[in-house]
């Protein structure tokens, strides 16, 4: 017998065409969700424009036997837009994708397969086919590899993942078979329903809320080791479409706060793992440099490295505020 699963997306409906997309793709599956659960957080007249199109794609939905849920939830934060579906889901599990990606046909069929062949499973994610170039300088010359490593910034390999004290993350940029992770991507992952007992998204973490992710799949890897688990042919397609991201000296602030908010909370405070996050701060800031020199010097690059520097100093400087979970006081500060 099929497992239930519930689909959870919350969207802000800034970009209908990938939604559309992501919703179609969802119709094709040859195993179908029970129901999908949609988050509506637009505050700004964009589910108005939409919704003629969008209540056709539903009515094709419910067509096919997928239980529709629409859930006005104006302006709310990502944490907050998926406890809010975890709590509504009935699926035996809950399948949490960005508004902007598109399932192969199958993808459901083998996220469900994992599940029945590791009972001891409790989140299982399939894998974005375009996320890495296989042509990337990190993957082709080692010394790029070894440089990343010593930096602790992250770098590739086969059939590995590890989350890193730096927040960066050991990627398996090809997946032969199914692996174990340590944390997921927020773009597709999914969870039994009965890991939602025990943890929830940390809403602490506002609006576009960057490494809620990395946060709650690295707690349920805590709480149940060795139960996180890639496969790779529940494939995906991730169209990283840009509306909808903060502006870049907002989301570089919030990227240094809720890092160092995150670094806090998840990993155990001792030399080692201060030193690694420190290098990993250096090794992003000397990643962000070669690109500025290997872009030809171009503005938007340096105002990048301009940002991040700004933005580590004000984490810095904030660190007793930023260990209380005090993690919003920038917001309003002209960011």
């Amino acid at each position: 017998m099929s497992m239930s699963v519930s689909v959870i997306i919350s969207t802000l409906y800034k970009r209908p065409r990938e939604f559309k997309e992501c919703l179609e793709s969802i119709i094709e599956q040859t195993v179908h969700p029970t129901e999908i659960i949609v988050l509506n957080g637009s505050f700004d007249g964009s589910w108005e424009k939409v919704k003629e199109e969008f209540d056709d794609i539903f009515k094709k939905m419910r067509d096919a036997g997928i239980a529709v849920k629409h859930i006005p939830l104006p302006g709310a934060s990502l944490p907050h837009a998926r406890n809010t579906g975890a709590k509504l889901g009935k699926g035996e599990i809950l399948l949490f994708l960005d508004d902007d990606v598109v399932l192969e046909r199958d993808y459901i069929e083998n996220l469900i397969k994992v599940y029945k062949e590791y009972p001891n499973a409790m989140g299982v994610q399939g894998f974005i086919t375009n996320r890495i170039n296989p042509n990337n300088p990190l993957i082709r010359f080692g010394f790029l590899k070894f440089l990343w490593w010593l930096l602790q910034r992250g770098y590739y390999e086969v059939d590995v993942h590890k989350q890193l004290p730096s927040l960066f993350e050991v990627l398996p940029y090809r997946v032969t078979r199914v692996i174990r992770r340590e944390s997921f991507s927020g773009t597709n992952m999914s969870y039994r329903r009965e890991v939602f007992k025990s943890l929830e998204f940390d809403e602490h973490l506002k609006r576009y809320a960057i490494g809620e992710d990395k946060d709650f799949s690295y707690r349920v890897h805590k709480l149940f080791p060795g139960s996180l688990y890639q496969t790779p042919h529940a494939r995906l397609v991730h169209q990283e479409a840009p509306a909808g991201r903060l502006p870049s000296k907002q989301f570089e602030t919030m990227r240094q706060v809720y890092h160092l908010y995150l670094f806090y909370k998840l990993f155990e405070q001792n030399a080692r793992n201060k030193t690694i996050y420190v290098l990993g701060r250096i090794g992003d800031l000397l990643l962000h440099s070669i690109l500025f020199v290997t872009s030809g010097f171009k503005k938007e690059k340096a105002l990048k490295i301009i940002y991040m520097i700004e933005a580590m100093w004000l984490a810095l400087s904030n660190r007793n505020r930023i260990k209380k979970g005090e993690v919003n006081f920038w917001v309003n500060r002209g960011n």
